[in-house]
């Protein structure tokens, strides 16, 4: 077969005006939107004009579509990282906010990182994550990852410049408080999905509509890594060396360590149900989580992630809440919780129906329509939220989660409401249910 012969500048000008249109109602149709259709075919053609080598194209509109996905990909990562560090950037105090001009050079640096963050080899991006994100020890992340330590100082060198970015981040993030430069560095790195993924959800996208784009809108970088993880909407056991049965529920994702003084779980997402096994040699059990840890006690109890926030819930035995210091702070006894985070631990009575989730149901009882929307919006594809005038109409019922429309309908017809699929910006999509016309 032939080669397909390159394309000059002159005949690239032909392609976009035999093509321009079809491609420009190709995008439209996937990403029902108009103008950001407009705009992706608008950077497709500018891209092949930056090209300094010549390209080829023997089936045009095969070859249009190609790039405009990479396009849509840029476009896709670059506004997602941005939003990312800009919703925690809007948490800071106005005496901390940047300007205008700050907020851009900051941007760029972001950018840049992530840029070289996607460059890197899985393995030396995630040794890089762990000793940067985690400050863990070179020592500490040969164990972690298998490997030997002249792997992980390989790994590291080979990731120069990466760090070299991270370091300008740091130097440029120095007059914010303490905290807030953690956030903002995480909030970096937590949107950096990786590429493998984030072109699987790509091609979901185009191929099934852009009601699809919120599948990435979850999901922390150390998600990636996770040893054992869950998507939206799925349920998975796994039994651990020691008996102990761990059920992980909507898009969750844990971290086992286990060694010769104790047995560790490392919530990173989500939410999980312990059993804990009888351990021959008597190794403390113990499960940490962003705002504090917890040690069980022979126990089945569950733990959550929050927004700010983690909590537990004891079904049998006893659980205990750990200081930063490893003291226990709030022993928890069957049909008592806590929520806890780095600055307070508030005992409080376990919540009804919490478990249900363990038998695939979701359990209202009087539940305000705002946050049983909220509670459903984990195990659905889309974001689910009601208008501010039925937010306060009240839910019962007990709902299987295996068809999370279904109980959209059900939900609806019950309090006589409608739904309503709302399309932002890029074709993100959202649930909304509203007061149905009349």
């Amino acid at each position: 077969m032939p080669l397909a012969k390159p394309l000059q500048r002159q005949d690239i000008a032909t392609l976009y005006a035999d093509h321009h249109g079809w491609l420009q109602g190709w995008l439209r149709k996937k990403l029902g939107s108009t103008a950001c259709a407009a705009d992706v075919a608008h950077d497709t053609f500018m891209r092949l004009l930056d090209r300094e080598d010549a390209v080829a194209a023997r089936e045009p509109r095969a070859f249009l579509a190609t790039v405009a996905q990479r396009v849509l990909f840029n476009h896709y990562r670059r506004q997602k990282l941005e939003q990312a560090y800009l919703d925690v950037l809007a948490q800071l105090p106005p005496l901390h906010a940047p300007s205008p001009e700050e907020r851009a050079l900051l941007l760029a640096t972001v950018f840049e990182l992530d840029s070289m963050l996607d460059g890197l080899p899985p393995p030396v991006k995630r040794a890089f994550l762990l000793r940067q994100l985690d400050e863990l020890p070179q020592e500490d992340i040969a164990h972690r990852l298998g490997i030997s330590l002249a792997t992980v100082k390989r790994h590291l060198q080979r990731a120069g410049s990466a760090t070299q970015a991270w370091q300008q981040l740091q130097i440029q993030h120095e007059h914010l408080p303490p905290a807030a430069h953690a956030s903002l560095l995480r909030a970096c790195v937590q949107a950096n999905a990786p590429r493998r993924h984030a072109v699987k959800t790509l091609a979901l996208l185009l191929a099934c509509g852009a009601s699809l784009y919120a599948f990435e809108r979850r999901g922390p970088w150390r998600s990636w890594t996770a040893d054992y993880r869950t998507g939206i909407n799925q349920r998975r056991v796994v039994t651990l060396a020691d008996g102990t049965r761990l059920t992980l529920n909507t898009n969750s994702a844990v971290n086992i360590a286990y060694d010769g003084t104790q047995r560790r779980i490392d919530l990173l997402a989500g939410e999980i149900f312990i059993a804990t096994g009888k351990d021959a040699a008597r190794r403390p059990f113990f499960v940490g989580t962003p705002h504090g840890s917890l040690q069980a006690l022979g126990t089945r109890f569950t733990v959550r992630l929050h927004d700010g926030y983690a909590s537990a819930g004891v079904l049998e035995g006893a659980v205990a809440v750990l200081g930063g210091d490893g003291s226990q702070r709030l022993l928890l006894r069957p049909g008592e919780g806590a929520h806890f985070d780095s600055d307070g631990y508030h005992r409080q009575a376990l919540a009804p129906y919490g478990g249900a989730w363990l038998d695939g149901m979701l359990v209202a009882r009087d539940m305000r329509l705002a946050d049983f929307l909220a509670e459903l919006s984990r195990y659905s594809e889309q974001p689910l939220d009601c208008t501010p005038a039925v937010a306060g109409l009240r839910v019962s019922g007990s709902y299987p989660l295996a068809d999370v429309d279904a109980i959209v309908d059900a939900v609806s017809a019950s309090l006589q409401l409608r739904r309503n699929t709302v399309t932002r910006f890029w074709g993100h999509q959202v649930v909304r249910i509203e007061l149905a016309a009349r």
